[in-house]
């Protein structure tokens, strides 16, 4: 199953000028259960080629979050995503 099939939410959104967040909430608790298996910090560092994520399991809601720092800042000259709200698209066919 993709993520993007597993979810009720996925978005990526600012988290201040110089950070992205990435919020997914998952369906229900099984699809949950097996997207940690796959989703980890070092899986999100891969995908975003980052040094340092941080990274939550909220297992009460069924959800993961991650954040990490943007390359430029939010609103620079080059920053080609203003609102962060694009970053989540890599994750749409991971398979969990």
């Amino acid at each position: 199953m993709k993520i993007k099939d597993a979810v009720y939410i996925l978005r990526s959104k600012n988290a201040g000028v110089w950070h992205i967040t990435i919020d997914i909430v998952f369906k229900n608790k099984e699809n949950y259960k097996q997207a940690k298996k796959v989703l980890d910090k070092e899986l999100f560092k891969k995908i975003y080629d980052k040094k340092d994520v941080q990274y939550f399991e909220c297992d009460t809601i069924n959800t993961i979050k991650v954040s990490f720092l943007r390359d430029k800042a939010a609103g620079s000259i080059d920053d080609r995503d203003c609102l962060g709200a694009l970053q989540y698209i890599p994750l749409l066919e991971v398979e969990i």
